[in-house]
């Protein structure tokens, strides 16, 4: 990849060059050679990241306010642990925050969001009242393709580049896998628009704050949303409204004429059904089509139905059938996949699941596959774009902290990864220390 040593990052003629530009540049040369490869991606990630800890590492070693000069031996540290002395410990969990991926990198990212949930309810904005999810079609949206074939004419693979254009699904999604760093970048760029225009003026969402994820298995990339309501008047008719009936029917208004949302949409439920990729309105943009209603239809029908897979199935050790985590049912065997999806409701409710959280359902009398939506977010998106309303009993003037904290730690727990407990890493450092 390097002929003759030219260009690496040890290139002595060139000289020495700030590792994350040299990486940037790679990764965008004109004929794709580092993006192509399987494995340089990994290797660049971590020589950055090598780099990166030394040059953080020489700062924690000579600072006189971490380590110092003077650096315990193994033995005083041994000695430290046994009279309970845990400073050490405590300057390495410090240091730990900037390794990403570590456990003390994805906590102090939760509690990043924990300060911003908690910064925005003292300044009198309110506590989050959206939960969004907006997913990307890769291998769908029509610029993307424009500029993914010109990826490949740079790259002198004029057959795949010829391919894409005249609409081949396997050219297209080899291209997307091909240069993911392009898919992401273009995918930022539209997600930062569409926040900033439709999502803020159109929903009214006021503040809002999001972590961009990758799925599991095939890397695509999404982005989780939790926003607030800058019209926040259903809060308070919702805590007033005497019943849960009541409740409900104030959070459907709110939801149908605010947020334009629906879960009563007449698509095909089939199991095996796919998309057209010439014809399915993902490949177009909003500017193109003629007819809304059919167009949010066919779209609601294309990337809003869900088919249970191994990601929503529970899995167990007996091979006993599988129940949906999201409520779309019981798979008749084990491997079947063939759930009922979710049974029709004439009335929208409020429902609690397995750990006493309250859940809002939209009517739904037609699908029993369709995801609850909202057709101003799907129509402008053109992909899978899911939105939950967050719920409160207490008076939104005088706002309860427990219960605001209940659901702060249900959204927190879906927003960052997992990791483990603080204790479990104390240990862990300890464990290795006293070897």
């Amino acid at each position: 990849m390097f002929p003759g040593g030219v260009g690496d990052i040890y290139d002595m003629e060139r000289g020495e060059v700030p590792i994350k530009e040299w990486g940037q540049h790679l990764l965008r040369y004109f004929d794709g050679r580092f993006l192509d490869d399987s494995l340089f991606g990994l290797s660049l990630y971590n020589t950055i990241q090598r780099h990166t800890n030394n040059k953080e590492g020489n700062f924690f070693f000579n600072s006189d306010r971490f380590i110092g000069k003077n650096p315990p031996t193994v033995q005083e540290l041994k000695q430290q642990l046994r009279n309970k002395d845990t400073k050490y410990i405590s300057m390495l969990r410090h240091f730990s925050r900037n390794i990403k991926g570590g456990d003390n990198f994805w906590r102090s990212k939760t509690e990043d969001l924990k300060h911003w949930i908690t910064h925005h309810v003292a300044r009198g904005h309110g506590p989050p009242t959206f939960f969004v999810t907006l997913s990307c079609a890769e291998n769908w949206w029509t610029d993307l393709k424009r500029l993914l074939a010109q990826l490949d004419e740079k790259a002198k693979n004029y057959t795949q580049a010829a391919s894409i254009r005249s609409g081949c699904r396997i050219a297209m999604a080899n291209a997307a896998r091909r240069y993911p760093l392009y898919v992401n970048e273009f995918y930022m760029k539209r997600a930062k628009s569409f926040m900033g225009t439709v999502v803020k003026k159109a929903l009214g969402i006021e503040h809002y704050w999001g972590r961009v994820e990758f799925a599991p298995g095939r890397g695509a990339i999404h982005l989780h949303i939790i926003g607030i309501a800058r019209d926040k008047a259903y809060l308070r008719d919702f805590y007033h409204a005497s019943t849960y009936e009541e409740k409900a029917d104030v959070l459907e208004k709110y939801a149908r004429e605010t947020l334009d949302m629906t879960a009563d949409v007449n698509i095909n439920d089939d199991l095996l059904r796919k998309p057209d990729y010439i014809n399915s309105p993902l490949g177009k943009r909003y500017c193109e089509c003629h007819n809304q209603e059919e167009d949010v239809r066919q779209l609601a029908e294309d990337c809003m139905c869900h088919q249970c897979n191994k990601f929503c199935l529970q899995s167990n050790k007996t091979n006993a059938p599988r129940t949906c985590r999201v409520h779309y049912g019981t798979e008749s065997a084990f491997g079947k996949m063939d759930t009922k999806g979710l049974p029709h409701m004439p009335k929208s409710k409020i429902i609690k699941d397995h750990k006493g959280i309250s859940h809002f359902r939209m009517t739904r009398t037609q699908s029993v596959r369709v995801v609850q939506h909202s057709r101003t977010l799907l129509r402008g998106w053109r992909a899978n774009s899911d939105i939950k309303l967050l719920l409160y009993y207490s008076d939104p003037s005088c706002p309860d902290i427990n219960e605001i904290e209940e659901v702060c730690q249900y959204v927190v727990a879906y927003t960052g990864k997992r990791h483990n407990t603080t204790q479990s890493e104390k240990d862990a450092i300890q464990n290795i220390i006293l070897r």
